[in-house]
């Protein structure tokens, strides 16, 4: 019997970028790495946990309670309206549950059993004492009970649970020396990875991906009615993917090469429908740079963050004032910029911001136009009033090499409105990077990033069919934020300390 002839494989045709009317050179190996410069070695495997090790863990977490403490007030004698059946922090217990058991019904399901229930008790004997663990009742919460707390309890009390989590959430990661400022901390270049904010947006799918109430055969005329998600829309994603669902923002941070130990720090809704529709809302640039504010405000010892290319340089640019270091990637679609043309002597250089960096234009005996990347010898950070980064350049030069200071963060001349244009004269934090992403030291920060991208892939995999159990924005926040203290309840639990570190 004959073998069939393998197909032959077809030819990769190389990446021809369209429009594009001139050349790069080579990036030169200077501050920010060089082409030797190895990978960072990949980071030991996390160990899988089971759903047991998750609700203990969870339970064993005295802040836990605390943020019910704060964040929800206790029914008053007297109260108009349905007894609650059980204390606040059993419906929070039950909030969290619902990431570890998949969807509200399961948690209900797992909390009248004995096994889970009594687990409840102890961590209640534990945390609050005994008289208040004798006190709940022989079984957990009802599926009716969790829906009419959710909806009148936990719902109406959203930013101050959102609010109180972050604070805690906060302080729990400097506890484990991540944000500290008494910490060695790297360079502005090489930050260490406790240090480094790493944030990303992500669309989740609703419970229901119907986006019409009602649906009406034209054969039969039968007209079938569903339950819709009253604030999903459709966005476009990284790839020009096009999802269906909620928008939701998360900050965080890790320990270095260390399993387990992501502190989710901040989460938030951001508006992805029209401002017209949704005028309320902040759109997702807007929420990252108040969160990173407020997150620096607190903990004095972030050096950098590390964002998509959702962050434009009019996100950067108050960022990088407040005195970090701002990463994302190159947007697209960038066509080179004229900053200056250094004189010195009978040396004249022509210098272009081009691809994030500085460079020097040429041309090529074709008569193309070929833009040589300058060396950089430092990242400089000065502080006064606000905080100023440079880039201390060398340009190579026939007659002498020279040396210039580029400033990677906008001036005020650059926030000038350009009279003949009606737009500021330079977005310069949108053309320049401090740390270029085509070099070693930005493919590490990237690397930060992909971070966030695995905590929203857990966030989806929690639940069956990776849609988010509730219906509007806010209520699916509210389930976030819930698998929030899972994560960090988990990072508490397994985590070094920086005091175990130190040793």
């Amino acid at each position: 019997m004959s073998t069939p002839k393998k197909r032959p494989r077809r030819r990769t045709k190389e990446k021809i970028t369209k429009g594009r009317g001139w050349l790069m050179g080579p990036v030169p190996d200077d501050v920010f790495g060089s082409a030797s410069t190895p990978p960072p070695p990949p980071g030991p495997q996390a160990p899988p946990l089971t759903i047991d090790e998750r609700f203990e863990y969870l339970l064993n977490n005295p802040d836990l309670f605390e943020v019910v403490r704060k964040a929800l007030p206790s029914r008053e004698p007297g109260s108009v309206g349905r007894p609650p059946g059980h204390p606040p922090y059993v419906y929070f217990v039950f909030l969290c549950a619902i990431s570890i058991f998949g969807s509200a019904r399961s948690a209900a399901r797992h909390l009248q059993r004995d096994l889970w229930w009594n687990a409840v008790r102890d961590a209640v004997r534990k945390h609050l004492g005994p008289e208040e663990s004798n006190n709940l009742k022989p079984t957990g919460p009802s599926l009716s009970q969790w829906n009419y707390f959710f909806k009148n309890h936990l719902k109406a009390h959203l930013d101050s649970v959102r609010d109180t989590s972050r604070e805690l959430w906060i302080r729990q990661a400097l506890s484990m020396g991540m944000m500290a400022d008494s910490r060695s901390r790297g360079s502005w270049i090489r930050p260490e990875r406790e240090q480094v904010l790493h944030g990303d947006a992500t669309v989740a799918a609703p419970a229901s991906t119907q986006t019409s109430h009602e649906i009406t055969n034209t054969e039969t005329g039968e007209v079938r009615r569903h339950r819709v998600d009253p604030d999903a829309s459709y966005t476009t994603e990284g790839g020009g993917r096009r999802v269906y669902g909620n928008k939701f923002l998360s900050l965080a941070v890790r320990l270095s090469r260390t399993p387990h130990s992501r502190v989710i720090l901040a989460l938030e809704v951001v508006r992805h429908k029209s401002a017209k529709r949704d005028p309320e809302r902040e759109d997702e640039g807007t929420a990252v740079v108040r969160l990173v504010r407020h997150l620096m405000s607190k903990a004095p010892g972030i050096r950098a963050f590390t964002y998509d290319t959702a962050l434009r340089g009019v996100h950067r640019a108050p960022l990088i004032a407040e005195g970090i270091v701002v990463f994302t990637p190159q947007h697209g679609g960038l066509e080179p910029y004229s900053l200056e043309r250094f004189r010195k002597g009978k040396c004249s250089h022509d210098l272009f911001a081009v691809e994030g960096r500085v460079c020097e234009r040429r041309f090529t005996v074709d008569g193309e136009t070929y833009y040589t990347p300058l060396p950089v010898e430092e990242l400089e950070r000065r502080k006064q009033t606000t905080s100023r980064f440079y880039h201390r350049l060398a340009i190579p030069c026939s007659r002498e090499n020279h040396e210039l200071r580029i400033r990677m963060d906008e001036t005020k001349e650059d926030r000038e409105i350009d009279p003949s244009t009606k737009k500021t004269r330079f977005n310069r934090t949108e053309h320049l990077r401090q740390v270029p992403p085509d070099t070693p030291a930005g493919r590490r920060l990237k690397g930060f990033r992909q971070d966030s991208e695995s905590s929203h892939s857990r966030f989806d995999q929690c639940y069956p069919h990776k849609r988010v159990p509730a219906y509007g924005a806010n209520a699916g926040l509210l389930i976030y934020i819930g698998y929030a203290w899972v994560n960090n309840s988990i990072t508490r639990a397994l985590a070094p300390s920086w005091f175990d570190l130190a040793v």
